[in-house]
């Protein structure tokens, strides 16, 4: 192999072992109010049912949730608008969306709390 090859394969090498070492930091870039949203929804356990991330999984995705249309149980459409979603963190039975089985258990977040977590889902 010639100095040339061994190089750009050093190279090739060298940045796949420094971005394979890199963490992923959820509250990279964040907003204050989108920031405590994050600490929310860790500490009350929420991805366990929306995923990692808030990519979906038992319950809906919260990924390009905010401002989108969103299909309820009854057939309605409705907007995720930030009423939508403080209804549906305050009031889980209040707004079934269509093709999920399992339902939000009640919670015990404040408004203050459910503001916050609304600010964090419309960051992402």
């Amino acid at each position: 192999m010639t100095s040339l090859c061994r190089l750009f394969f050093s190279a090739v090498l060298a940045f796949a072992v420094v971005g394979c070492g890199a963490q992923y930091d959820p509250a990279a870039n964040l907003t204050p109010d989108e920031a405590e949203g994050l600490r929310v929804v860790e500490a009350k356990g929420c991805q366990s049912c929306h995923g990692d991330q808030g990519r979906g999984g038992a319950g809906p995705a919260w990924t390009g949730l905010a401002g989108s249309e969103v299909e309820l149980a009854d057939g309605s459409v409705v907007v995720a608008d930030e009423a939508y979603l403080l209804r549906s963190i305050l009031d889980p039975s209040a707004d079934l969306v269509a093709g999920y089985n399992l339902r939000m258990p009640p919670n015990d977040l404040t408004q203050d709390e459910a503001e916050a977590v609304v600010a964090y889902i419309g960051g992402r």
